[in-house]
């Protein structure tokens, strides 16, 4: 009897020592690399609205439980805190594994080098030990009800943490991105040997790029970034004061287009020529093709010269139509409401996303405004400084602009959007070398993910386009082939079928 007490006694003891090691450990590696642990919290799909403090907490916790370990007397009650923290922690990971939209990279400290499922097996197998130690204590029905009841308290406590942060994220999000192991990687490049080059649109397996020093050449690659063909587009009527020529690929034809001219041509990939077929009509400083008789610009308006879209149909004759509700003033209604239109073939959506707010709007094609939606970051309101010249009455920026979304790109329901803005937990010196990519689900109108591109020798990302299987990205004087992983593929192939 008396042999079976010390080996009862002893493995109690032996318990709480593990533990105390255990916590101590973790504790330690969490303070000695806090800033990195805060990180991680952000990045996870429950605690990312919560991480400042339950970065805190966790570290007092496991610090507290420590301590009480070491106290005989405490020890008892202690192995109960400590059934609970690991209940929570086994949880957490159960969750991860099954629940979540996304695994994210796993914990420090002295879990560093395991995987998720490892992980799993680890946090049960310290949590049988307490329970085992418990009920060598103090076996009863009681306690096992106890028991019960502290470990299903825990998931619950985890389960309402996951389901009340997936709301937070995507209708309070605190500017934190989320980036999911195997979104996009870099999967070839090519030197272009030139840094006046832009994606002007792809068809099936070819890119094609235009070159904003000799605008009317085009420049073709294959998808694997291995064969090019340059080939000089043909225009019908070249007597025009050309200052802003650009082209826009949409299979099975082209466009070259000069808003100050006005002009535009249009042409087939597969000869190269071009002819007119809008002149001397309204003046753009942005412009879609829907489909080669529907167009949506931006131009000014006459007399205020403030931002305005309109649609241009040519089936029986040129008809020009203006909607005032699409872009929203905040100050001037010019700098303020710049920012890029895009158009979606798959939704039959047009999407004007702002530079320097937080928000894009999506119409349909005749620029009824479906939807308002708003990207990840904070700033609602453009900031801007913004002077009037008295002698010449023109309106100008007076201090450098605080750009919020600068490129962007559709593809099927997928809005990709480059922010210019650092998000919370997110390493200053990753920025110093790498561009980050936002994406959005239109269809639902919430932020999905993100995910770096780095520069290329130095080269920052100055232009990119989403195909439907890879992200094609100008960066410096190389382009860059971004293949997708599968949680953006599905999505784009979700809404092809």
């Amino acid at each position: 009897m008396r042999l079976n007490i010390k080996i009862q006694n002893l493995f109690i003891e032996c318990t709480g020592l593990i533990y105390i090691i255990l916590f101590v450990y973790a504790a330690g590696s969490k303070i000695l690399d806090f800033q990195n642990f805060q990180a991680q919290l952000g990045q996870s799909p429950l605690l990312s609205p919560f991480a400042d403090l339950v970065s805190y907490i966790v570290i007092c916790i496991e610090l507290i439980i420590a301590v009480l370990l070491s106290i005989p007397r405490l020890r008892y009650f202690a192995l109960w805190a400590a059934v609970a923290l690991m209940g929570m922690f086994t949880t957490y990971i159960v969750i991860i594994l099954h629940f979540s939209y996304f695994v994210p990279c796993s914990c420090g400290g002295i879990l560093e080098k395991l995987g998720w499922k490892e992980h799993l097996i680890f946090n049960i197998a310290f949590l049988l030990l307490a329970i085992v130690a418990i009920l060598m204590q103090s076996f009863s029905k009681r306690t096992l009800v106890r028991l019960s009841i502290l470990v299903l308290g825990s998931v619950l406590v985890i389960t309402a943490l996951f389901l009340f942060s997936e709301d937070i994220m995507q209708k309070e999000n605190p500017f934190i991105r989320r980036f999911p192991q195997a979104t996009a990687a870099k999967v070839a490049s090519i030197d272009l040997r030139n840094l006046s080059y832009y994606v002007a649109g792809t068809d099936k397996n070819k890119i094609y790029l235009a070159n904003r020093l000799a605008p009317l050449e085009v420049l073709e690659i294959d998808s694997n970034l291995k064969n090019k063909k340059k080939y000089t587009i043909e225009l019908d009527r070249e007597n025009f004061n050309f200052k802003a020529v650009e082209i826009q690929v949409c299979p099975p034809y082209f466009y070259v287009t000069d808003g100050t001219v006005p002009v535009i041509y249009r042409g087939l990939i597969s000869e190269w020529k071009a002819s007119v077929i809008m002149v001397n009509t309204f003046y753009f400083s942005d412009i879609v093709f829907i489909n080669p008789e529907h167009w949506a610009f931006r131009t000014q308006k006459s007399d205020t010269k403030e931002n305005i879209i309109g649609i241009a149909t040519s089936y029986d004759s040129l008809k020009i139509k203006y909607s005032p509700r699409v872009l929203q003033k905040q100050m001037d209604g010019i700098f303020d409401t710049d920012g890029t239109l895009q158009y979606s073939a798959t939704l039959h959506k047009l999407i004007y996303t702002y530079y320097y707010r937080n928000q894009y709007s999506i119409t349909d094609e005749n620029l009824t405004v479906e939807h308002r939606a708003n990207t990840i970051d904070t700033t609602t309101k453009a900031k801007l400084k913004i002077v009037k010249i008295k002698q010449s009455g023109d309106i100008k920026l007076a201090a450098p602009p605080y750009m919020v979304n600068r490129h962007t790109t559709v593809r099927g329901n997928l809005l990709f959007v480059n922010s210019q803005l650092r998000g919370k937990y997110e390493e200053i010196d990753v920025w110093k070398y790498a561009a980050v990519v936002d994406v959005y689900d239109l269809s639902k109108r919430i932020y999905l993910l993100s995910f770096y591109v780095y520069d290329e020798e130095a080269g920052r990302m100055k232009n990119f386009f989403a195909a439907d299987s890879a992200l094609y990205v100008i960066s410096g004087h190389y382009l860059l082939k971004y293949g997708y992983g599968k949680r953006i593929q599905s999505k784009i192939k979700e809404h092809k079928q």
